[in-house]
């Protein structure tokens, strides 16, 4: 593990975080009815997060020396809820998993503040995929008493 191997993941980290700011961005502006709001919510939230992560990134990024990419990793825009949701779920899940995988390699450089912080964004990705996958049980409940989802991202 070089230095130049830790700024090249950190970049494909940040091109992720980027990605998950615009895609919350959009699939927020495609829920509607009364429970497009909380996961609007949930979604803005979630967006917050994930702009400190891509500022922090870019910081780390130019302090070692490196250049921040700009652009954000290609993602797919499911028109279903659930298969929103579960791309989200798996790309949250793939995110804390690269983020502990990162600290390891802060760690192997002697990088501490990096490695905790690292950590730190691992669990905040952890905590997302904990929310999706309750948001996402409820849509296994009977669907009389979520119809109204139907009208987040186009159904109904």
């Amino acid at each position: 593990m070089t230095k130049d191997d830790l700024i090249r993941g950190l970049n494909e980290d940040l091109a992720a975080e980027l990605s998950t700011v615009i895609r919350y961005t959009y699939e927020g502006s495609r829920c509607f009815g009364p429970f497009g709001l909380p996961l609007r919510e949930m979604l803005s939230r979630g967006r917050l997060d994930e702009i400190g992560h891509a500022a922090f990134l870019m910081d780390v990024i130019t302090d070692l020396g490196g250049e921040p990419v700009t652009a954000p990793r290609p993602f797919g825009k499911p028109a279903d809820l659930k298969e929103m949701l579960e791309l989200d779920l798996r790309l949250e899940e793939e995110a804390a998993q690269k983020y502990v995988r990162r600290a390891r390699e802060a760690e192997e450089l002697m990088l501490p503040e990096l490695k905790v912080r690292l950590e730190e964004m691992a669990a905040d990705e952890a905590g997302h995929a904990r929310e999706l996958r309750r948001v996402l049980k409820g849509l296994e409940a009977p669907a009389t008493a979520y119809e109204p989802l139907a009208e987040c991202v186009g159904h109904g």
